[in-house]
């Protein structure tokens, strides 16, 4: 059947799930002998329907052939599409291409304003209510309904689902026609952004080291992780949240990628103090403790990726009230077997008794006179063997200072108290004597020819042999640790700090 010259004829289109997102299709004279001729031919696109009662808000959007002669038109009216996030959202779990789960939300939105030139009305709402390639901004937070299952799900209103951001947005031709003329579509990426985890086992000590990476916006204050998440100390079922603070000095995620070793929390290794109620900031729990190692790396213009690892595992321990400086940055201590060599050791009684360090023997002559026969006195042999040694490492964040005192100290090297053995060489034409290296006390030796020598006229002399420097016999049960010497404090770089390596051999008499 021929269609009436003078006729409209009607078609509508769904385009969505939203039912109310229609196009209508009008079919319209486009002869030049009728009355329409002029509409068709000089006709606006954005113009209203002739039918505002029916279809208000509706806009001519495409005119097109509606037969191959030209002589009829299709008019394709649509309106703004609202309450878009109802249905506009596709959802990617994250997997092993994808780290995050992500929410992509695609608009139709007006090219421009409703108001003259383009720009907004009154009320009008950029990036809602027509395109603005500023907003809504990036890492702000995605839209959800009751319709979708995300957000809190309450309501029948547009609620912040704070869970997933603004990542990014491009903007897409459709392939539609019907909407190409007057509507932009624009996909918004938005992302769950939570720090992506980690945990790997140091190849070197065993133990368990955490990391993690997390978003950062253009402009964001950057921000250390001090200690990773903890147990759930509130017996709320649910796991502390990592113990955060700022940078010293405070700067944005772009500034520390410029800002190379001026930012020492940004390029190296540190260990944080954990505060403990009631012992002060710088004392600690009896726990383990960690370097962490900070990366900052841009992935964009607006996003950076920051990058923390734990690269060594270290103990501190509060248990007293005061912090024990033994185990302070202490990474691993165990005992071995090791060969070791210790000085011989004379005994330390007074002079010419029986446990005299130097021993003298008088040998009467035929002739007359004597001979003194002078030899050493052994508290204890030289000793070179197999001995009990302990080895413990330390690791810090800054070098240990230059060693000092003999002591222990968590911040410096140890100064080493070596047994220094001596030998004693005396020597007269009467008695002589030589000792091989030893500790020992103060020594005198003295001697004279005597008045009745059968060669030399009266005649005497005396040495004093100081107590050999640091002991004078074996470390013993008052040493630190008992029956023990420090042998060796060293420290090198090692993972962003430096490990320390101390060594402590035990007496052979050790009980």
């Amino acid at each position: 059947m021929a269609t009436s010259p003078n006729r409209r004829q009607r078609t509508i289109q769904f385009t969505t799930p939203k039912v109310a997102d229609l196009v209508v299709v009008e079919v319209v004279d486009a002869s030049k002998h009728v009355s329409s001729a002029d509409r068709a031919d000089n006709n606006e696109y954005g113009s209203p329907h002739p039918d505002t009662s029916r279809f208000p808000d509706f806009k001519l959007a495409l005119i097109k052939a509606a037969d191959d002669q030209g002589q009829f038109q299709n008019w394709y009216y649509i309106k703004d599409r609202t309450e878009q996030d109802k249905y506009n959202w596709q959802f990617q779990a994250a997997s092993a291409s994808m780290r995050y789960d992500s929410v992509v939300r695609t608009y139709v939105l007006p090219r421009y304003g409703s108001g003259t030139n383009g720009a907004p009305a009154t009320g009008e709402v950029a990036g809602t209510d027509y395109f603005d390639e500023s907003e809504p901004a990036l890492n702000t937070s995605m839209p959800t309904t009751i319709h979708d299952p995300f957000g809190d799900g309450v309501g029948g209103s547009l609620t912040a689902d704070n869970d997933y951001i603004l990542f990014e947005k491009k903007q897409v031709r459709s392939g539609d026609e019907v909407l190409d003329s007057l509507y932009v579509v624009e996909q918004r990426v938005y992302v769950k952004k939570v720090p992506i985890r980690r945990v790997d086992i140091d190849p070197m000590f065993g133990d368990v080291l955490r990391s993690k990476e997390t978003l950062y916006f253009r402009g964001q204050t950057l921000q250390k992780t001090v200690r990773f998440h903890q147990n759930d100390s509130n017996s709320d079922g649910a796991k502390d949240s990592d113990i955060m603070s700022n940078l010293s000095p405070s700067v944005t995620v772009d500034e520390a990628t410029k800002k190379g070793k001026d930012q020492a929390d940004m390029w190296g290794t540190f260990r944080e103090a954990y505060p403990t109620a009631g012992t002060g900031s710088d004392h600690l729990t009896a726990d383990s403790y960690f370097g962490i190692y900070r990366e900052v790396r841009q992935l964009s213009n607006n996003w950076f990726a920051v990058s923390e690892r734990e690269v060594i595992r270290t103990q501190r321990d509060n248990s007293s009230g005061s912090t024990n400086q033994e185990v302070e940055g202490l990474v691993e201590s165990y005992f071995y077997t090791d060969t070791f060599t210790w000085p011989a050791v004379l005994a330390s009684g007074g002079m010419g008794t029986a446990n005299a360090p130097i021993r003298a023997d008088s040998w009467a002559r035929n002739d007359g006179g004597a001979d003194t026969v002078l030899h050493p006195n052994f508290e204890k042999d030289e000793y070179r063997g197999p001995t009990k040694m302990k080895i413990e490492r330390y690791w810090s964040a800054t070098a240990f200072t230059e060693p000092t005192s003999t002591t222990f100290s968590a911040t410096a090297l140890q100064k080493l108290k070596p047994m220094l053995p001596e030998a004693i060489e005396f020597q007269t034409p009467i008695f002589r004597v030589s000792v091989k290296p030893t500790l020992h006390g103060s020594i005198t030796l003295s001697g004279t020819s005597g008045t009745n020598h059968p060669v030399y006229d009266y005649n005497g002399t005396t040495f004093n042999y100081p107590a050999t420097t640091n002991y004078q016999k074996w470390p013993n049960e008052y040493s630190t640790p008992a029956w023990s010497l420090v042998v060796k404090d060293t420290q090198k770089p090692f993972r962003g700090g430096f490990l320390r390596e101390r060594i402590t051999a035990y007496t052979p008499d050790a009980p």
